[in-house]
């Protein structure tokens, strides 16, 4: 492929970059005859909503994790937000969070109506302090979002550890670190939930979209719920507790 094709006006690449070059890449897609040729198979199907691409990645995304369930879904911000949403935190409630972080996860968590509590970072690996985490927990809080920045894995045992303590959810987000390990186990396993963010520049770049991972059947369940209308119930009249975003 020499260029990207619009109507009929075709962009080579030095023109691209010379069109927006305020863009300073992290990385290229790595995109080979593979990927094309599985994005032509799912356009010349009778399904591309929600279809077998879909669940083939989710069970090979949980096998590769260890995890039980993977949830597919548009971006990580709306895997936040139905992740909050799955267990039922919303307005006058709290979020630790890391002030170190794409401000998607904050906005994710302002989306849900709750509010977000920063805590302070290690100096070296950017990651959420434990100890400065439970120094923030209120009788509001009801979750903890730490991250695995550039790669390095939090200290997810304490975190844990934290979580159980005080009864809060633990989520994860390890976007900039998949294939990261911390203690021998791959990132994506140290939480109740963990989003992995596939837009441009991320590791695994699918254009866009993410992946939440859980072993909890309930919150897979609510974050399928939440997600979006099987196909068989995309009719003129629904009947259903909560309608997806």
């Amino acid at each position: 492929m020499s260029g990207i094709e619009f109507a009929d006006h075709r962009l080579d690449g030095a023109e691209r970059m010379e069109a927006n070059t305020s863009f300073i890449p992290l990385s290229d897609p790595d995109i080979s005859f593979a990927e094309l040729s599985a994005v032509e198979t799912v356009l010349c199907s009778p399904q591309i909503s929600n279809g077998w691409g879909t669940e083939a990645f989710e069970q090979a995304f949980a096998a590769y994790l260890g995890r039980k369930y993977a949830v597919a879904v548009s971006s990580g911000t709306i895997g936040l937000l139905l992740a909050l949403k799955a267990l039922d935190i919303g307005p006058g409630q709290e979020v630790i969070a890391s002030p170190y972080s794409f401000r998607e996860t904050v906005h994710a968590i302002g989306l849900a109506g709750a509010r977000a509590v920063f805590a302070d970072i290690d100096y070296w690996s950017g990651t959420l302090v434990p100890e400065k985490a439970e120094e923030r927990i209120t009788a509001n809080t009801r979750a903890i979002v730490a991250g695995n920045p550039n790669g390095h894995p939090a200290r997810w045992s304490e975190l844990r550890a934290i979580a159980q303590r005080h009864h809060l959810a633990l989520l994860e987000d390890s976007t900039e670190a998949i294939g990261s390990r911390y203690k021998g186990e791959l990132v994506g396993r140290f939480g109740d939930l963990a989003v992995f963010d596939f837009a441009q520049p991320s590791a695994l770049s699918c254009g866009e979209g993410a992946m939440m991972v859980t072993d909890d059947i309930e919150i897979a369940v609510g974050l399928r719920r939440y997600r979006a209308h099987c196909l068989d119930e995309r009719s003129s009249v629904i009947v259903g507790a909560t309608a997806p975003y």
